[in-house]
């Protein structure tokens, strides 16, 4: 505050000395014109700093604006103005005043090469631009001036990963993880550097759990396949399945007996539509696997798939292979054992599965139903209906399958108007019941 009396008195000494010379001769040997430009440079500069800080912002830019016409080269005052018109909000503003913040900055970095918010400022203004391989280069500049700032390395670093630069940004990251001694948090982002650059043995070894990492490249890459808008999207989104699919022979290579890298695989080929190849993957996980509870989740997996095929004799033959592994295995014997109700077959054997399945979760309105299901189909429909009252406590979503079968029940156990009302409650909820509509037209349960 004191410098700025000064810089006022200053001044105004000044400005006197000029008003009371009689000539234009006697101005001259009074005060050097730089002298006046100097200091009125910096008077309105700091003027136009205090209207700033007391957010008067449009009489803080006309100030340091008029602070240029006398100190055209003022650093500070370029800054201080391109700072403003980066921060207007309108943006018709935005788009009138780019280039002149751009202007303002370039000769702000030229006057002072060696400071560092001149120079990230105007690397900020070339990001907003979408001018990324400018602001690259700048932060590259910043980052070799500047070598202790890991700040400008983390900028750095995305912006060669935006690029595909996966090489550079390797040695950004390793720079930046000896400076911070935080190489090891710094893992999963060289796992992902490797990856796309292919180099998939080096991804391996970056990966601390390779199990949760295939997982998470599965499911990560089917849903940007899902949402991918164009089709080049859906190409390059492809492209990535197929890397992940190979990191998951990789990780065969090094741990031959990890259930995922068959497993997520498999998945991968049957969602593509490629059935044999996601059958031959889950043998060879089948010869290779040796936990127990490991090979039942592969057969019960390869069980589903027939199921979606239709072909049930395997899909059998596979949830008794299940069974065999894991005894104990929920959704098999649940499964299991509505498919046979379905097919009214060895209801007592199902019966007994769908038993262990609520003995596990009582609460699991899923189990409950099915428990209810088998009895309806053994004709104990009073039972049924206990347990399907149970279920539909415990049920947390809509389940139109669960609603259609407890108006079945009502039905049976002659409350039609109830079972309608139920069977409209499915409808709602946009059953796709081949036979709901049928029901509900004659107003009878329909097999």
């Amino acid at each position: 505050m004191k410098r700025l009396f000064f810089i006022l008195f200053q001044f105004l000494v000044l400005v006197m000395a000029v008003s009371c010379g009689s000539t234009r001769k006697v101005q001259k040997e009074t005060v050097d014109s730089s002298v006046f430009d100097d200091f009125a440079g910096d008077y309105f500069f700091l003027e136009g700093i205090r209207k700033y800080n007391n957010n008067e912002y449009d009489a803080a830019m006309d100030l340091i604006s008029h602070s240029l016409d006398y100190d055209t080269a003022s650093a500070a005052a370029c800054y201080s103005l391109a700072q403003f018109y980066m921060s207007l909000r309108d943006r018709n503003l935005i788009e009138k005043y780019t280039g002149k913040a751009e202007e303002l900055l370039t000769l702000a970095v030229r006057q002072e090469p060696d400071n560092y918010w001149y120079r990230r400022l105007l690397a900020m203004n070339y990001m907003r631009q979408n001018r990324r391989a400018d602001a690259t280069a700048q932060y590259e500049d910043m980052a070799r001036r500047f070598p202790g700032r890991t700040d400008l390395l983390i900028t750095l670093a995305q912006l060669y990963d935006d690029a595909g630069e996966y090489e550079k940004e390797l040695r950004v990251l390793t720079r930046y993880g000896k400076l911070e001694d935080v190489a090891d948090e710094l893992k999963f982002q060289r796992f992902a550097c490797y990856l796309q650059m292919g180099e998939l043995d080096s991804a391996y070894f970056e990966a601390d759990n390779p199990a949760e990492v295939i997982e998470l490249l599965m499911n990560t890459t089917r849903e940007m396949i899902d949402h991918a808008e164009s089709q080049l999207d859906k190409i390059k989104c492809r492209s990535l399945l197929d890397v992940a699919m190979n990191f998951c022979d990789v990780v065969s290579k090094y741990e031959p007996q990890m259930l995922e890298a068959y497993s997520q695989k498999a998945i991968a080929y049957f969602w593509l539509g490629e059935n044999d190849n996601s059958f031959n993957t889950l043998t060879l996980g089948l010869k290779r696997v040796r936990d127990s509870k490991d090979k039942a989740k592969l057969y019960s997996l390869r069980g589903d798939f027939h199921h979606s095929l239709g072909q049930t004799k395997q899909m059998y033959s596979d949830y008794d292979s299940t069974l065999i592994h894991d005894p104990d295995n929920i959704s098999v014997l649940n499964n299991y054992a509505y498919y046979l109700s379905l097919e009214e077959r060895d209801l007592k054997r199902a019966l007994s599965m769908s038993a262990k399945t609520i003995q596990a979760e009582p609460f699991s309105s899923t189990y409950l139903d099915t428990y209810a299901w088998i009895l309806f189909k053994m004709k104990r429909y009073k039972e049924a209906l206990e347990y399907m009252e149970k279920a539909l406590r415990y049920l947390d979503t809509d389940n139109p399958e669960i609603y259609e079968h407890y108006g079945d029940v009502l039905y049976m156990c002659g409350e039609k108007e109830k079972a309608l009302e139920n069977w409209h409650k499915a409808v709602q909820m946009n059953s796709e019941s081949k036979t709901l509509d049928q029901k509900i037209r004659e107003g009878k349960y329909i097999e």
